[in-house]
């Protein structure tokens, strides 16, 4: 679990009434945006995600008592697009859009009886999302952030990512056939090669190392320095779309039938719809992100 935390003295009362000064200070502004993760329908919620949803509400809360920012936004929701959606509804005989609406429904259930005080509870298959998704692509397109490729490598459908070779291990069935497999969930991975658009990841590696080095964005620590290793060994571009053929329930690319916005992508965006994307009096950035 990733978040900024809060981290109060052990004692006494005068350093706790500093500490909550120091937060005032920090967050003295006209608003404050705090994020959940936006959540996987493919299975039922469970007390992992109430127990992170729960964090960013307490967040959420303090800041209401505070009372010092004018206006509070606390996003959560659900992430409805992808092969796992659309296996999860095969497997249940339900049409995807009947098993999304289900589980959906389950989620802001348990917060409405945990009594979540979310403000925007953001659906990717919502029409306010779909808008919000396409004018990012074609913002990225036209700042010359996209191209058109053909992406190749190991795929892992329950993942939905692409792996490389030191992300893999080798197993044996019984039988004696070998498969390869992810080394972090164990599940079985396929040769994909197919004609996708890209985003150039790697030309914003001294970008983001800045950013890591330079802001306190990530607590705890550990897992700030864990980032800045991962993108010291090497950024690659990254693949955002599929091939529709493949892959049919998710968002279009604008002017492109023949491929699907790749759903990481799509449900990134998910904070900017909360934030009013892409109206030009949206509130950016988020304050707080717990993931």
């Amino acid at each position: 679990m990733l978040t900024r935390q809060l981290l109060f003295p052990p004692n006494p009362i005068k350093k706790l009434n500093n500490c909550i000064r120091s937060q005032i200070v920090r967050f003295s502004s006209s608003t404050y945006f705090v994020t959940s993760p936006i959540f996987y329908v493919n299975a039922a919620p469970h007390l992992g995600h109430l127990y992170s949803t729960t964090l960013a509400d307490a967040s959420h809360r303090f800041q209401m008592m505070l009372g010092v920012v004018t206006k509070t936004i606390f996003c959560t929701g659900t992430d409805e697009h992808g092969v796992k959606i659309q296996r999860a509804a095969t497997q249940k005989e339900q049409s995807v859009r009947s098993f999304c609406d289900n589980v959906s429904f389950a989620f802001q259930n348990l917060f409405d009886v945990a009594n979540i005080e979310y403000t925007h509870f953001v659906r990717t298959t919502s029409d306010a999302h779909v808008l919000a998704v396409q004018n990012f692509w074609q913002r990225l397109q036209t700042s010359g952030n996209i191209y058109k490729g053909t992406y190749k490598g190991w795929y892992c459908i329950s993942e939905e990512t692409f792996l490389t070779e030191s992300q893999l291990t080798e197993i044996e069935l019984d039988g004696g056939k070998k498969i390869k497999v992810s080394i972090e969930s164990g599940q079985p991975v396929e040769w994909m090669e197919e004609p996708n658009y890209i985003f150039p990841l790697s030309k914003f590696k001294e970008d983001l190392l800045h950013w890591l080095r330079n802001a306190d964005v990530v607590r705890p620590k550990i897992f700030g320095d864990i980032l800045k290793r991962m993108i010291d060994g090497g950024l690659e571009d990254i693949s955002i779309s599929r091939c529709t053929n493949r892959f049919q329930w998710g968002i279009r690319v604008p002017g492109d039938d023949t491929q699907t916005v790749y759903v990481w992508l799509d449900a990134l965006v998910a904070y900017l719809t909360a934030a009013g994307y892409p109206r030009e009096e949206m509130v950016w950035p988020d304050r707080k992100s717990v993931v």
